[in-house]
């Protein structure tokens, strides 16, 4: 009996923290530069489907192209197939036409995955659609500021938060000389980590 419960233990802590994707799940990319962003959802163990992140009142239209993948422990590769030229055509419009190289490869992380050639992170969703944060780093000390999020329509679902210290060491810096750093996406998670993936402003003063 003792044997079966540490099995089961150590079942749930291997599930916790082991790297995969989740089936179902949604991934959005957060790109570091003005690159448009997209969503990946593992639909099972071998098909993903590609498609744009949905604009408010539905503007921009709708992009959902499927593929074939392969998965182990450490990396996923997205497989290429034979496009219709209207599929490559409307990549090419979602500004997403390096899904028609041959293969993606992306590297799995806690919560995600990173495709290094292009500079992008993907995360899940759901970990963090209820709590996107901004990130102040002012001369080293970071300040974390929650951004609320909104619905596909634009309507407002959770309002942000205001962090007093931040707004405290923000009014305290007009009164010296200072520069500012904006940076987002897998170079603000090599950074700083994957809370702040959605962006920093680091600000330094100067005297």
């Amino acid at each position: 009996m003792l044997k079966l419960t540490i099995l089961f233990l150590l079942s749930i802590l291997v599930s916790t923290v082991s790297l995969g994707q989740k089936i179902g799940d949604y991934y959005v990319s957060i790109p570091s530069d003005s690159m448009e962003n997209c969503r990946l959802k593992f639909l099972n163990d071998t098909i993903v489907e590609l498609s744009n992140v949905p604009r408010h009142m539905g503007m921009g239209g709708r992009l959902s192209n499927f593929f074939k993948y392969k998965a182990t422990d450490t990396t996923i590769e997205i497989l290429p197939r034979l496009l219709t030229d209207k599929d490559s055509s409307t990549l090419n419009v979602f500004g997403l036409n390096y899904f028609l190289k041959p293969t993606i490869k992306l590297t799995k992380i806690s919560g995600g995955f990173i495709d290094y050639e292009k500079s992008l992170i993907y995360l899940r969703q759901k970990d963090f659609e209820d709590n996107h944060y901004i990130a102040y780093i002012i001369d080293g000390k970071t300040f974390i500021q929650d951004v609320g999020s909104t619905d596909g329509y634009g309507i407002v679902r959770k309002k942000p938060k205001t962090n007093k210290a931040l707004q405290k060491r923000l009014k305290a810096i007009k009164k010296v000389n200072w520069n500012i750093e904006i940076v987002k996406g897998l170079e603000v998670y090599k950074r700083f980590g994957i809370k702040s993936v959605y962006g920093a402003f680091v600000i330094t003063t100067t005297k």
